[in-house]
């Protein structure tokens, strides 16, 4: 891993350090210069971040499709905008998280009673949650749920509703256990003054 402490952000103002990134050229060879910023094909977890993100862009068009008129406005066969545009992408996002969430477990299998391993396994949980809730929809929602009409909103509340409260939950902890993960790697690494 490179030193880079020696280059400076991009200036705004007048009143910062000045740096080769003050011009748009130098922007971007800045942004280059970072280390985490390279392709590293050969990595399994870079390819896991690269799906986690697709994942959630795939998880935008379906939120956006879900607001009131969202999956209106988008083309679609009749009946179908809420399939199309907002379980299929709900669908695909999850199992983008399922396996980023498997690859980074398999990371953190080093030290498996670690906090790291801990949230692994919830996100990957979570994620789970989320892909059997999003599968839950084909089965419970029209147009192509197979159940009864009266059968569809109990359905609806254990197969999609329940899995999803279940599963933000889980990413809910995970989340709040990576940031005290973070604070107390943070602490030990700062000098006293």
């Amino acid at each position: 891993s490179r030193d880079l402490s020696h280059q400076s952000l991009p200036s705004r103002e007048g009143g910062g350090r000045r740096s080769s990134a003050d011009s748009p050229a130098g922007c971007v060879e800045w942004l280059r210069s970072l280390a985490w910023w390279e392709a590293q094909l050969g990595s399994l977890l870079w390819w896991a971040v690269l799906v986690q993100l697709v994942g959630g862009l795939l998880f935008a068009v379906s939120c956006y499709a879900g607001l009131p008129g969202g999956s209106a406005s988008l083309p679609a066969p009749a009946g179908w905008h809420a399939q199309l545009w907002c379980y299929v992408p709900c669908f695909a996002g999850s199992v983008c998280f399922v396996f980023a969430s498997a690859v980074f477990v398999a990371e953190a299998s080093v030290e498996p009673r670690s906090l790291g391993a801990s949230i692994a396994r919830l996100n990957l949980a979570g994620s789970a949650l989320f892909l059997l809730a999003s599968a839950g929809y084909f089965l419970a929602e029209p147009p192509s749920s197979p159940l009864p009409a009266q059968a569809r909103f109990p359905a609806s509340e254990g197969l999609v509703r329940l899995p999803f409260a279940v599963g933000s939950a889980c990413f809910l902890v995970s989340a709040l256990l990576a940031l005290a993960e973070l604070l107390v790697v943070d602490a030990e690494r700062t000098p006293e003054r």
